[in-house]
Formats: structure tokens, sequence, C-alpha cells
């Protein structure tokens, strides 16, 4: 059986949000808008699970709007934020912002990239050098997907306010939610994005967090669900099942990122000691304890892959919706690394599930592999990792 190390693509269903979706499949199946005994129960249901989400994420059950997943709660953050805007409206994201932010940014307005340093971190001084009164929206990245750099979300968000007041705040949540504690509030932000199959909920239902007095315009006209913010009948039975994953998995989430953390360096420690010129990307900024990008030089990363795959371990290029191009990706280039090294990169991320014995058998498989395609011999150590 193949050993998963790519839990920042999905991580498997949590049997406890497989227990409460089962549940509520039996006893909420029914349309929570409809006003009859079946689907009110549905209704008490999906309100009981938002008000368990919203105590955990610190916000309130009516900020919480129900999506698809993380993309389309970037959407309609996105739309919401430049709704009824005739006037140029542009919108700041960082250079390693997440394609369903990227893209839906450069679809709706002028969109400026703002640099990070070779950690992945933002550049605060040019986002506040960027703000001018035509800008919107900033996006802002709790966690990065690839790298794991985490941002410091709560400074950068108050050097916009005070800035630029007028413009609004999207936090992507989507790759950190689960793994780390996120107060809404206290991060004063507009808008939050949360993916549910990243923490163990089903894929197909994600959240998005809109501050209460932050109009949300919605995408797709229908049946006015959710306060007319996003048509379409809930799901509650999902709703459910992110729920119980999100308590589970933050119920565990500091004794998890202890955990990971060291496994990750005991990993990193195996491959340096044989492969001296392999990097750790960003490694010295502060990031999610399950997320390591590995990287060396005369690898092409798809190739490498490949190879592990074969040899039973499931490792990633970078994010998947943006696996098979052939070409680094954006947040690779945006790290500033020469072209051949960012065409080495794979990412390693793990899980509550991921054991010491795996991560020790996949060191002695990526040496092996890696010494296979460019016949790497032991050289004198470096320090290797970008710290």
């Amino acid at each position: 059986m193949a050993i998963y190390l790519d839990f920042n693509a999905t991580a498997p269903l949590l049997a406890s949000a497989r227990a409460a979706w089962l549940a509520a499949q039996d006893s909420a199946w029914g349309n929570p808008s409809s006003i009859h005994a079946s689907g009110q129960q549905a209704r008490h249901q999906l309100d009981q699970a938002k008000a368990r989400i919203s105590a955990l994420l610190g916000c309130r059950p009516a900020e919480l709007i129900v999506t698809s997943g993380g993309s389309e709660a970037n959407a309609l953050a996105i739309h919401a934020a430049l709704a009824g805007i005739a006037a140029p409206a542009e919108i700041l994201a960082s250079a390693i912002e997440h394609s369903s932010v990227l893209r839906n940014a450069e679809r709706a307005a002028r969109v400026r990239r703002i640099g990070v340093d070779a950690e992945g971190r933002m550049l605060q001084d040019e986002l506040v050098g960027a703000l001018t009164t035509q800008t919107r929206l900033v996006c802002i990245q709790f966690a990065n997907n690839e790298v794991g750099t985490l941002q410091d979300a709560a400074i950068l968000s108050a050097r916009v306010r005070a800035q630029a007041p007028h413009a609004r705040i999207l936090l992507d949540c989507c790759q950190g939610a689960g793994k780390k504690r996120i107060d809404l509030r206290s991060l004063d932000v507009d808008f939050a994005s949360i993916a549910g199959h990243k923490f163990g909920a089903p894929k197909g239902v994600g959240l998005l967090y809109a501050r209460t007095g932050v109009a949300v315009d919605a995408l797709i006209a229908g049946g006015r669900q959710q306060q007319d913010r996003r048509s379409g009948s809930e799901d509650a039975a999902a709703v459910c099942a992110l729920a119980a994953a999100l308590a589970e998995s933050l119920a565990h989430a500091e004794a998890e990122d202890g955990r990971q953390r060291a496994l990750l360096e005991a990993c990193w420690d195996g491959v340096h000691r044989v492969l001296p010129e392999a990097r750790w990307l960003a490694a010295g900024a502060a990031r999610l304890a399950n997320t390591m990008s590995l990287a060396h030089p005369g690898v092409v990363n798809e190739h490498l892959v490949a190879r592990l795959d074969l040899a039973g371990f499931e490792v990633s290029t970078g994010a998947a919706c943006m696996a098979g191009r052939g070409e680094p990706s954006h947040v690779i280039a945006a790290l500033g690394l020469e072209r051949e090294l960012a065409r080495s990169v794979i990412r390693i991320s793990i899980g509550p599930q991921t054991t010491a014995e795996e991560l020790a058998l996949f060191v002695a498989a990526y040496v092996r592999e890696v010494r296979e395609l460019v016949s790497v011999h032991p050289g004198p150590a470096s320090t290797g990792r970008d710290r």
C-alpha cells in the first residue's frame, strides 16, 4: 500500500466527519429552506453545526456562508469586494497566493502582485507602498500551500487598515484551518476562506467568513438562500461533517504541530546527511509544521514524483490543481530560485496518520531516486536549508 505524503492536496476523511455525515444523512436530509418538519430538522442541524464552527473560528454563525469549497469562497469574496464599484479598482495580492485568488482577481480588476522574500514572507513595506485610493481589496494568505510559510496576518491587516481603511481584506485560510487556531475577529479581516477537505471533511464543502456589515452579492442568482448571499440548497450533512472535522483537528492541533515538526526535522536530517546539495525551501520562516518543499539540483520534479510513486510514495510537485504544467509554480518562481533548482522542487506534506517509520522509508527512497537521476555522491556538508 502506498505511503501518502500529500496532505496539503487533500486529507483523508476523518472517522468523526464520516460519522457526522452519515448521521445527518439519516436525520437531516430535508431541504433546510423548507418549513415542514423534515426541512426544519435539517435547518436545526445546519444551524448547530455553524454555531460549533463559529465558536472554533472566533466569529458569529451569521458571518459564515456555506460554499462548495475554498475556490468558490475566494471567488465570492472578490466578487463581493468589487460589487457596485464604478471607479477603477485595484486588487493587491501576494505573489504566492493560491491560483483561485489570483485568477479570479485578474478577471475582476487590475491586480498588483506584492513580492515575497526568499522565505515566502509578504514584503510589508511594498504592500503599504502599493496602497492607493483605488485599492479595493487586499488578499493575504494565512499559510502557503506549497512551502508552508505563515504570513503575519494580524500585522499585515493592521498596516492595511492604517493606510487604506476603505480597502477590504481577504484572508485565505484554506491551508491553515484545522492545522492552526484562527481567531477571525482578532485578525480584523473582512473575508476569510475555508476548504473542508484540507482537514478531513468531505470534498465539496467550504466556508466564506464575511464580517458583519460587509455586503455579499451572490455570484449566482437563485433561491436567495443564506440571506441572498449564496444561492443553492445548503448541504446540511456536509456542514455537520466539516464541524466535526474542524473540532477534532483543532483538539489535536498543538500536539500534532510538535509531532509533525519533529518528524520533518528528522526527515530533513536524513536527506541532508546523504545529499548535502539538497535544499529545504522556506525552512527559516514561521511555517506549517507539516510541510516541506525539497529541492535538489539536476532533478526534474515530475520525473522524481513519478519514480517515487512507483516506489510507493505519494508526493507532489506543488499545488495539485496546477500539476502537470511542466514549469515551476508561481509560488516557487516568486522565491527567486534559479530555474534548474526551481524545476526540482517536490512537496512533502504530512498529517496525523503519518509515522516516523513511513518517513524513514521515504528518506531512503528519495536519496536512492535522486542519486539515480543525477548520480549525486556524498560531499562536504552545507547548510542546505534557507535559514
